[in-house]
């Protein structure tokens, strides 16, 4: 996984007895499936599925200090958290901010709701008061475009790199969809 439940902790709040491995991981997965996937595409995602970018040969891609962190001229660290780029008038909010928002979105659409063997039920606490359907929309939708919008200044970022390489006549060695345009 990208993320991690402390990654979406830190962006809203989620209560602490929440069982992250039954009620998040399956979000986080889905968000990658669903929304990283699509928009970086399938070869960039596996490497940073892999925490490790690799050329064509398999090869491990480093800079001059021999991190492994470039993608077609663009910094792995800047694209997972965030940066400001060409000459500091691009902002890219970073790829986990982006996932923390779309996973905190289908999970408060879906938290309230567990499946049994003789119904779907709402869970309430003893002390637990229901929030009508309006506001769970409103809050899901709310952070699902916030997330949107930081996937889609993460790809703004990528193309920069691969526009940086093509000027320095590099063959980019990734290519990186645009989503929603």
């Amino acid at each position: 996984m990208i993320i991690t439940p402390d990654n979406i902790r830190a962006i809203r709040p989620i209560a602490d007895n929440v069982n992250d491995m039954k009620r998040l991981v399956p979000y986080i997965e889905e968000c990658e499936k669903l929304f990283v996937l699509p928009a970086l595409g399938a070869k960039l995602y596996k490497q940073l599925e892999s925490d490790i970018l690799q050329d064509n040969n398999g090869s491990p891609i480093t800079e001059n200090s021999g991190s492994n962190i470039l993608v077609g001229g663009t910094n792995l660290t800047d694209l997972l958290d965030g940066c400001y780029y060409d000459s500091d008038t691009k902002h890219c909010e970073g790829l986990k901010k982006a996932m923390g928002y779309l996973v905190y979105s289908r999970f408060v659409r879906n938290q309230n709701v567990s499946v049994t063997a003789f119904a779907v039920v709402t869970k309430q606490g003893q002390f637990s008061e229901a929030v009508d359907e309006k506001t769970i929309v409103r809050i899901a939708n709310d952070a699902e475009k916030i997330g949107l919008e930081y996937l889609r200044q993460c790809v703004n970022y990528l193309n920069f790199g691969k526009e940086k390489a093509d000027q320095r006549n590099i063959k980019p060695r990734i290519k990186f969809k645009v989503i929603g345009d």
